[in-house]
Protein backbone atom coordinates (compact mmCIF):
# COMPACT_ATOMS: atom_id res chain seq x y z
CA UNK A 1 0.00 0.00 0.00
CA UNK A 2 1.17 3.28 -0.87
CA UNK A 3 2.02 5.64 2.37
CA UNK A 4 1.00 8.95 2.32
CA UNK A 5 3.08 11.72 4.04
CA UNK A 6 3.24 11.35 8.03
CA UNK A 7 0.31 13.77 9.60
CA UNK A 8 1.77 16.29 11.82
CA UNK A 9 -1.75 16.82 13.62
CA UNK A 10 -4.20 14.55 15.05
CA UNK A 11 -2.27 11.38 14.24
CA UNK A 12 -4.34 9.38 16.61
CA UNK A 13 -6.77 9.16 12.94
CA UNK A 14 -6.39 6.92 10.32
CA UNK A 15 -4.93 7.06 6.94
CA UNK A 16 -7.74 9.47 4.86
CA UNK A 17 -9.80 10.56 7.97
CA UNK A 18 -9.84 13.92 8.81
CA UNK A 19 -11.63 15.78 11.37
CA UNK A 20 -13.49 19.15 10.04
CA UNK A 21 -16.67 21.25 10.92
CA UNK A 22 -17.04 19.33 13.96
CA UNK A 23 -17.45 15.49 11.90
CA UNK A 24 -15.08 12.88 11.29
CA UNK A 25 -14.64 12.19 7.27
CA UNK A 26 -13.18 9.42 5.18
CA UNK A 27 -11.66 10.37 1.64
CA UNK A 28 -12.23 7.63 -0.37
CA UNK A 29 -9.89 7.22 -3.54
CA UNK A 30 -12.10 8.92 -5.69
CA UNK A 31 -11.52 12.45 -3.57
CA UNK A 32 -15.28 11.81 -2.17
CA UNK A 33 -16.07 12.76 1.19
CA UNK A 34 -17.74 10.51 2.95
CA UNK A 35 -19.08 11.49 6.76
CA UNK A 36 -18.63 9.09 9.19
CA UNK A 37 -20.45 11.49 12.27
CA UNK A 38 -19.43 13.66 15.25
CA UNK A 39 -18.59 10.81 17.62
CA UNK A 40 -14.95 9.38 17.36
CA UNK A 41 -15.78 5.87 18.67
CA UNK A 42 -19.05 5.43 16.24
CA UNK A 43 -16.73 7.20 13.63
CA UNK A 44 -14.13 4.97 13.78
CA UNK A 45 -15.93 1.35 14.06
CA UNK A 46 -18.05 3.07 10.56
CA UNK A 47 -14.58 3.87 9.02
CA UNK A 48 -13.45 0.24 9.94
CA UNK A 49 -16.63 -1.84 8.47
CA UNK A 50 -16.82 -0.02 5.43
CA UNK A 51 -13.25 0.45 4.53
CA UNK A 52 -10.91 -1.96 2.81
CA UNK A 53 -7.54 -1.72 4.86
CA UNK A 54 -5.55 -3.43 1.66
CA UNK A 55 -2.46 -4.97 2.81
CA UNK A 56 -1.49 -4.78 6.24
CA UNK A 57 2.06 -2.94 6.50
CA UNK A 58 1.58 -1.06 9.02
CA UNK A 59 0.69 -1.00 12.90
CA UNK A 60 -2.28 1.78 11.90
CA UNK A 61 -3.68 -0.44 9.17
CA UNK A 62 -3.47 -3.46 11.53
CA UNK A 63 -5.67 -1.48 14.54
CA UNK A 64 -7.82 -0.89 11.81
CA UNK A 65 -8.36 -4.60 10.79
CA UNK A 66 -8.78 -5.28 14.39
CA UNK A 67 -11.12 -2.78 15.11
CA UNK A 68 -13.22 -4.15 12.31
CA UNK A 69 -12.61 -7.96 12.94
CA UNK A 70 -12.59 -8.39 17.09
CA UNK A 71 -14.11 -5.22 18.66
CA UNK A 72 -17.70 -5.82 17.28
CA UNK A 73 -17.21 -9.21 19.89
CA UNK A 74 -16.54 -6.98 22.84
CA UNK A 75 -19.03 -5.77 25.50
CA UNK A 76 -20.10 -1.98 24.62
CA UNK A 77 -18.13 -0.38 27.30
CA UNK A 78 -14.97 -2.46 26.32
CA UNK A 79 -15.50 -1.10 22.88
CA UNK A 80 -15.34 2.26 24.11
CA UNK A 81 -12.46 2.08 26.24
CA UNK A 82 -10.33 -0.17 23.30
CA UNK A 83 -11.05 2.76 20.74
CA UNK A 84 -10.10 5.10 23.35
CA UNK A 85 -6.86 3.32 23.99
CA UNK A 86 -6.36 2.63 20.14
CA UNK A 87 -6.89 6.33 19.65
CA UNK A 88 -3.59 6.83 22.06
CA UNK A 89 -1.60 3.69 20.97
CA UNK A 90 -2.23 5.01 17.27
CA UNK A 91 -0.16 8.24 17.67
CA UNK A 92 3.23 6.32 18.55
CA UNK A 93 2.96 2.83 16.64
CA UNK A 94 0.28 3.63 13.88
CA UNK A 95 2.37 4.96 11.50
CA UNK A 96 5.09 2.27 12.28
CA UNK A 97 5.39 -1.61 10.79
CA UNK A 98 4.77 -4.07 13.36
CA UNK A 99 8.31 -5.96 13.09
CA UNK A 100 10.26 -2.74 13.72
CA UNK A 101 8.59 -1.94 16.91
CA UNK A 102 10.92 -3.30 20.06
CA UNK A 103 10.62 -3.48 23.68
CA UNK A 104 12.32 -0.22 24.06
CA UNK A 105 9.85 1.28 22.07
CA UNK A 106 7.00 -0.04 24.72
CA UNK A 107 8.68 0.91 27.21
CA UNK A 108 9.39 4.26 26.32
CA UNK A 109 5.60 4.94 25.67
CA UNK A 110 4.57 3.77 28.97
CA UNK A 111 7.24 5.32 30.54
CA UNK A 112 5.36 8.39 29.19
CA UNK A 113 1.82 7.46 30.72
CA UNK A 114 0.24 6.82 34.24
CA UNK A 115 1.47 3.33 35.32
CA UNK A 116 -2.58 1.97 35.74
CA UNK A 117 -2.89 3.41 31.94
CA UNK A 118 0.25 2.26 30.78
CA UNK A 119 -0.35 -1.42 31.80
CA UNK A 120 -3.71 -1.33 30.04
CA UNK A 121 -2.33 -0.28 26.67
CA UNK A 122 0.50 -2.39 26.93
CA UNK A 123 -2.14 -5.24 27.16
CA UNK A 124 -4.16 -4.11 24.12
CA UNK A 125 -0.85 -3.34 22.09
CA UNK A 126 0.15 -7.21 22.71
CA UNK A 127 -3.11 -8.21 22.01
CA UNK A 128 -2.87 -6.00 18.56
CA UNK A 129 0.53 -7.74 18.21
CA UNK A 130 -0.82 -11.35 18.48
CA UNK A 131 -3.70 -10.18 16.23
CA UNK A 132 -0.94 -9.34 13.75
CA UNK A 133 0.87 -12.79 13.94
CA UNK A 134 -2.67 -14.72 13.56
CA UNK A 135 -2.50 -12.74 10.41
CA UNK A 136 0.97 -13.23 9.10
CA UNK A 137 1.85 -9.79 9.46
CA UNK A 138 4.79 -9.83 11.68
CA UNK A 139 7.20 -13.07 13.56
CA UNK A 140 6.79 -11.58 16.93
CA UNK A 141 5.53 -9.84 19.77
CA UNK A 142 7.63 -7.38 21.72
CA UNK A 143 5.37 -7.08 24.75
CA UNK A 144 5.98 -10.35 25.95
CA UNK A 145 9.46 -8.92 26.79
CA UNK A 146 7.98 -5.91 28.67
CA UNK A 147 7.03 -5.91 32.61
CA UNK A 148 4.18 -4.42 33.61
CA UNK A 149 4.09 -1.67 36.09
CA UNK A 150 3.42 -2.52 40.04
CA UNK A 151 -0.25 -1.86 40.58
CA UNK A 152 -1.16 -1.05 43.99
CA UNK A 153 -4.66 -2.36 44.46
CA UNK A 154 -7.12 -0.03 45.79
CA UNK A 155 -8.29 -0.69 49.25
CA UNK A 156 -11.35 1.98 50.20
CA UNK A 157 -14.06 -0.02 52.41
CA UNK A 158 -17.00 1.68 52.48
CA UNK A 159 -18.84 0.81 56.06
CA UNK A 160 -22.10 0.40 56.68
CA UNK A 161 -22.73 4.04 58.05
CA UNK A 162 -21.51 5.39 54.49
CA UNK A 163 -23.39 3.19 52.46
CA UNK A 164 -26.42 4.33 54.60
CA UNK A 165 -25.58 7.88 54.36
CA UNK A 166 -25.63 7.96 50.38
CA UNK A 167 -28.14 5.17 50.05
CA UNK A 168 -30.67 7.82 52.02
CA UNK A 169 -30.04 10.64 48.98
CA UNK A 170 -30.52 7.74 46.24
CA UNK A 171 -33.08 7.84 43.87
CA UNK A 172 -35.03 4.96 43.94
CA UNK A 173 -33.78 2.88 41.23
CA UNK A 174 -29.90 3.61 42.61
CA UNK A 175 -30.58 2.73 45.90
CA UNK A 176 -31.92 -0.98 44.22
CA UNK A 177 -28.69 -1.44 42.33
CA UNK A 178 -27.10 -0.56 45.76
CA UNK A 179 -28.54 -3.24 47.82
CA UNK A 180 -27.87 -5.64 44.72
CA UNK A 181 -24.17 -4.81 44.73
CA UNK A 182 -24.00 -5.15 48.14
CA UNK A 183 -25.61 -8.49 48.75
CA UNK A 184 -24.24 -10.19 45.25
CA UNK A 185 -21.25 -8.29 44.67
CA UNK A 186 -22.26 -8.14 41.43
CA UNK A 187 -20.67 -5.55 38.83
CA UNK A 188 -22.89 -2.72 37.79
CA UNK A 189 -22.72 -3.49 34.04
CA UNK A 190 -24.49 -7.24 35.13
CA UNK A 191 -26.85 -5.32 37.55
CA UNK A 192 -28.09 -2.45 34.56
CA UNK A 193 -28.70 -6.28 32.48
CA UNK A 194 -30.62 -8.08 34.40
CA UNK A 195 -34.03 -9.19 33.36
CA UNK A 196 -37.01 -9.55 34.99
CA UNK A 197 -36.81 -13.16 33.60
CA UNK A 198 -33.87 -13.96 35.00
CA UNK A 199 -35.33 -13.99 38.55
CA UNK A 200 -36.44 -17.40 39.18
CA UNK A 201 -38.22 -19.54 41.78
CA UNK A 202 -35.11 -21.08 42.57
CA UNK A 203 -32.51 -17.92 42.39
CA UNK A 204 -31.33 -15.08 40.46
CA UNK A 205 -29.91 -16.14 37.26
CA UNK A 206 -27.09 -14.01 36.21
CA UNK A 207 -24.45 -14.60 33.34
CA UNK A 208 -21.61 -12.48 33.97
CA UNK A 209 -20.46 -10.72 31.14
CA UNK A 210 -16.72 -10.36 31.69
CA UNK A 211 -16.07 -13.89 32.14
CA UNK A 212 -19.54 -15.65 30.94
CA UNK A 213 -19.80 -17.71 34.02
CA UNK A 214 -23.37 -18.76 35.31
CA UNK A 215 -23.88 -17.60 38.94
CA UNK A 216 -27.41 -18.19 40.81
CA UNK A 217 -28.23 -16.68 43.71
CA UNK A 218 -30.03 -17.86 46.57
CA UNK A 219 -33.34 -15.81 47.02
CA UNK A 220 -32.62 -14.94 50.62
CA UNK A 221 -35.06 -12.73 52.46
CA UNK A 222 -32.76 -9.65 51.85
CA UNK A 223 -32.82 -10.47 48.25
CA UNK A 224 -36.11 -11.24 47.48
CA UNK A 225 -37.16 -7.81 49.08
CA UNK A 226 -34.93 -5.91 46.77
CA UNK A 227 -35.97 -7.49 43.73
CA UNK A 228 -39.64 -6.94 45.32
CA UNK A 229 -38.74 -3.46 45.57
CA UNK A 230 -37.02 -2.94 42.14
CA UNK A 231 -40.82 -4.84 40.42
CA UNK A 232 -41.93 -1.47 41.40
CA UNK A 233 -39.64 1.21 39.36
CA UNK A 234 -40.93 3.02 36.83
CA UNK A 235 -44.17 3.70 35.27
CA UNK A 236 -46.36 0.50 35.30
CA UNK A 237 -48.13 1.13 31.73
CA UNK A 238 -44.31 1.78 29.88
CA UNK A 239 -42.23 -0.46 31.86
CA UNK A 240 -39.72 -2.69 29.96
CA UNK A 241 -38.71 -5.77 31.18
CA UNK A 242 -35.32 -5.13 33.14
CA UNK A 243 -35.21 -5.56 36.71
CA UNK A 244 -33.41 -2.23 37.18
CA UNK A 245 -35.11 0.49 35.19
CA UNK A 246 -34.83 4.85 35.00
CA UNK A 247 -38.18 6.68 35.04
CA UNK A 248 -39.35 6.30 32.04
CA UNK A 249 -39.38 2.36 32.48
CA UNK A 250 -36.65 2.03 30.59
CA UNK A 251 -33.05 0.61 30.73
CA UNK A 252 -30.45 2.42 32.29
CA UNK A 253 -27.13 2.74 30.12
CA UNK A 254 -23.99 2.36 31.74
CA UNK A 255 -22.97 6.53 31.13
CA UNK A 256 -26.40 7.10 32.37
CA UNK A 257 -26.17 5.23 35.46
CA UNK A 258 -22.74 6.32 35.87
CA UNK A 259 -23.39 10.14 35.52
CA UNK A 260 -26.36 10.01 38.37
CA UNK A 261 -23.90 8.07 40.37
CA UNK A 262 -21.43 10.87 39.90
CA UNK A 263 -23.87 13.83 40.86
CA UNK A 264 -25.11 11.47 44.02
CA UNK A 265 -21.45 11.60 45.05
CA UNK A 266 -20.82 14.59 44.99
CA UNK A 267 -24.25 15.84 46.61
CA UNK A 268 -23.33 13.58 49.73
CA UNK A 269 -19.71 15.25 50.16
CA UNK A 270 -21.16 18.55 49.66
CA UNK A 271 -23.90 17.25 52.24
CA UNK A 272 -20.70 16.26 54.37
CA UNK A 273 -22.26 12.93 55.13
CA UNK A 274 -19.21 11.23 53.42
CA UNK A 275 -15.69 12.01 53.80
CA UNK A 276 -14.46 10.55 50.80
CA UNK A 277 -15.99 9.62 47.61
CA UNK A 278 -16.63 5.98 46.90
CA UNK A 279 -17.24 4.23 43.59
CA UNK A 280 -19.89 1.99 42.64
CA UNK A 281 -17.71 -1.05 42.29
CA UNK A 282 -16.10 -0.47 45.84
CA UNK A 283 -19.62 -2.30 46.78
CA UNK A 284 -18.23 -5.33 45.20
CA UNK A 285 -15.11 -5.15 47.16
CA UNK A 286 -17.52 -4.44 50.12
CA UNK A 287 -19.40 -7.62 49.27
CA UNK A 288 -16.41 -9.43 48.82
CA UNK A 289 -15.15 -8.48 52.04
CA UNK A 290 -17.59 -9.38 54.24
CA UNK A 291 -18.85 -12.46 52.85
CA UNK A 292 -17.73 -16.04 54.18
CA UNK A 293 -17.21 -17.54 51.22
CA UNK A 294 -16.07 -14.39 48.48
CA UNK A 295 -14.21 -16.44 45.77
CA UNK A 296 -17.39 -17.89 45.18
CA UNK A 297 -19.52 -15.08 45.10
CA UNK A 298 -17.65 -12.80 43.00
CA UNK A 299 -17.07 -15.68 40.32
CA UNK A 300 -13.41 -16.13 40.66
CA UNK A 301 -11.49 -18.93 40.01
CA UNK A 302 -7.76 -17.71 41.59
CA UNK A 303 -8.21 -17.06 45.19
CA UNK A 304 -5.47 -14.77 45.57
CA UNK A 305 -7.44 -12.16 42.77
CA UNK A 306 -10.00 -12.02 45.26
CA UNK A 307 -7.81 -11.79 48.46
CA UNK A 308 -5.31 -8.98 46.87
CA UNK A 309 -8.16 -7.04 45.69
CA UNK A 310 -11.67 -7.61 47.20
CA UNK A 311 -10.40 -8.55 50.74
CA UNK A 312 -10.11 -4.79 51.86
CA UNK A 313 -11.27 -5.48 55.73
CA UNK A 314 -8.26 -6.25 58.54
CA UNK A 315 -8.07 -9.49 59.65
CA UNK A 316 -8.81 -10.99 62.33
CA UNK A 317 -6.29 -12.89 64.02
CA UNK A 318 -5.80 -15.06 67.41
CA UNK A 319 -2.54 -14.56 69.43
CA UNK A 320 -0.64 -17.09 69.60
CA UNK A 321 -1.07 -19.05 72.91
CA UNK A 322 1.95 -18.52 76.11
CA UNK A 323 0.24 -20.72 78.48
CA UNK A 324 2.87 -24.06 77.87
CA UNK A 325 6.09 -21.56 77.82
CA UNK A 326 4.72 -19.90 81.51
CA UNK A 327 4.50 -23.62 82.32
CA UNK A 328 7.99 -24.64 81.42
CA UNK A 329 8.99 -21.68 82.93
CA UNK A 330 7.40 -22.12 86.41
CA UNK A 331 8.79 -25.84 86.35
CA UNK A 332 12.29 -24.49 85.68
CA UNK A 333 11.72 -22.10 88.20
CA UNK A 334 11.05 -24.61 90.63
CA UNK A 335 13.92 -26.75 90.09
CA UNK A 336 16.30 -24.43 90.88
Amino acid sequence: MTMGRRRKHRRDLPERVYFKHGSYFFVRKDKTWLNLGKNYVRALTRYAAINDVGTLNTMGVAMDSFIAQEIPKKSERTKREYLQQIKRLRTVFGHMRPDDIEPKDVYGYMDKRPAIAANREKSLLSALFSFAIRKGLCSDNPCRLVKRNTEKPRDRYVHDTEFSAVYKLAPAPVKCAMEIARLTGLRLGDILTLRLQDVKNDGLYVQTRKTGKMLIFELTPELNAVITQAKTLGPKKVRGFSLIVNRSGGRYTLDGFSSTWQKLMAKAMKDKVIEQRFTFHDLRAKAGSESENAQDLLGHDDPRTTNRVYRRLPRRVKPVSGKNIRQKVEVLDSAK
